[in-house]
Parts: structure tokens; C-alpha cells; sequence
């Protein structure tokens, strides 16, 4: 098969078949295996049959109009619309009657933080007059400035025994990335990173060995589609997009919420 800027296959019929009930041009040429001469797809008995049968498909579709004289689908997308806009409405009155009970709960929840590990929960920088204003709870995330202060926030996180591996590496991360590369040659900021990148390969070997059980392909034009596994046949997966041009990459990080 021609996709119009090279070959792609050999392909079996039942693959041209896939590609043509979902969108293959009419005007893709096609060559049969051991002859020289390039036909439409029209021409080929087989294919021409499929051609008609996605033609009827769509113009039943096009003619399946409800008791209004609208589509199915178009009052299935009003019915949607409307439900969105009322549960925008909805939404909104609901975060301003709890919006300071949630607040509230944050706030508590920072100092059980500070009251368990003992990390801070603001610092003085932070405040122009060098006080905290009444209530006021900044997360430890965004607290420390220096890069010194980040280093030893991110090693008491990854050194904490009760705390989950992947969450302490996840708030390293958050803490150690913003620092400039002129900053991270720095010891303390250095040993930090090591910590980080210790506890973080063990987790990430094992994600790489999940990813490696469903990883798919990449196809020439970058789509990745759905079900098709880089490891079996997959000659049909990438028909309208290029080819497969290669499978997905492993990850190198593991994924943080």
C-alpha cells in the first residue's frame, strides 16, 4: 500500500480492510504481492465492496434523525452541554458555602505536618514584617528559598523512616528541581540530590518493568494508538499515520501526583 509519500508493507488484506472502515482515502493506491501494477483501492474487488459499505454506513448515520428533527447525537451533546453548565453552577455555590471549612482543614493539616516531622511549616523570609499574619500557613513546599534550606528540607523528607518512599522522593523532587545548576555543585545541595536519585531508582526500575508489560508503539507522525504492544504484531496499528516508527520510550523519572 501507497500512503502517498512511500510503501508501507507487505500487508494482509484483512489489515487494508481495518484501515479503510476507519478513514482510509479512496485514493490510496494499492499493489498486490508479486505484481508490478499499482491500482485505487476502488479496483480491487475486495476493498471496492468495503469502499460501498462504509459509504451506506455513513449516510445512515447522517439520516438518523430524532422526534425534533435533530440527530441522536446532536440532543445526546445538548443534554451534556446543559448538564455541564449546571454542575459548574452547582460547583461554585458549593466552594463558596465550604470554601473557608477547607481552608481551615489545609491549614491543620500543615501543622500536623510540622507537629510529625518537624519540617516548617513557613519561615520568616516569607513575611515582610517578619511575622507570620494571624493564621497564616504557607506549605513547606514553598517555604524554603535558599537553595541550602531546599537541600535540608528534601534530605529530612527522604530520610523520614515512616514516611512512603515514592511520596518523600516526589517532595525531594519538588524541592531540589527549581535550584540552578550554578547552585547544585554546592556539597550540601549535591549530597541531597544523591540521597534523592538512591531512593528514587529502586522505584523507578520497577516502574520501568510495569511499563515495559503494555508498552505500544510510536507511530511516524507521533501518534501512540491504543492497543498496539511494541512487543507482537502490530502491522495494521499505524496504516494511517506513517508506519510504526518505533516503541514508546521508557520512563526515566518515576511519575509523581
Amino acid at each position: 500500500m501507497h500512503d502517498g509519500r512511500k510503501p508501507i508493507g507487505p500487508m494482509s488484506e484483512e489489515a487494508v480492510i481495518w484501515a479503510i472502515k476507519r478513514g482510509l482515502p479512496s485514493s490510496t493506491q494499492v499493489r498486490v504481492e508479486g505484481q508490478a501494477r499499482w491500482m485505487a483501492l476502488d479496483d480491487h474487488p475486495r476493498f471496492a465492496d468495503e469502499l460501498v459499505a462504509r459509504t451506506s454506513g455513513r449516510k445512515k448515520k447522517k439520516s438518523g434523525k430524532g422526534p425534533l428533527g435533530y440527530t441522536w447525537q446532536e440532543v445526546f451533546a445538548l443534554m451534556v452541554a446543559v448538564g455541564a453548565v449546571a454542575g459548574v453552577v452547582i460547583g461554585i455555590g458549593w466552594l463558596e458555602e465550604n470554601w473557608h471549612a477547607m481552608r481551615q482543614g489545609l491549614e491543620a493539616r500543615g501543622q500536623e505536618v510540622h507537629r510529625r516531622t518537624g519540617l516548617p511549616v513557613f519561615e520568616e523570609e516569607h513575611i515582610v514584617q517578619g511575622e507570620a499574619p494571624s493564621g497564616a500557613v504557607i506549605p513547606a513546599s514553598d517555604a524554603p528559598r535558599s537553595p541550602a534550606a531546599r537541600a535540608r528540607m528534601a534530605s529530612a523528607a527522604l530520610n523520614d523512616a515512616g514516611a512512603d518512599p515514592r511520596e518523600a522522593v516526589c517532595r525531594a523532587r519538588a524541592l531540589l528541581d527549581p535550584i540552578l545548576d550554578a547552585d547544585r555543585r554546592k556539597p550540601e545541595v549535591e549530597r541531597a540530590f544523591s540521597l534523592m536519585w538512591s531512593k528514587e531508582m529502586p522505584l523507578l526500575r520497577q516502574e520501568q518493568a510495569d511499563f515495559e508489560k503494555r508498552r505500544g508503539v510510536v507511530c511516524g507522525d507521533g501518534t501512540r494508538p491504543k492497543g498496539c504492544p511494541c512487543r507482537g504484531a502490530h502491522e495494521s496499528c499505524c496504516v494511517l499515520h506513517g508506519g510504526v516508527a518505533s516503541c514508546e520510550p521508557p520512563p526515566t523519572r518515576i511519575r509523581c501526583f
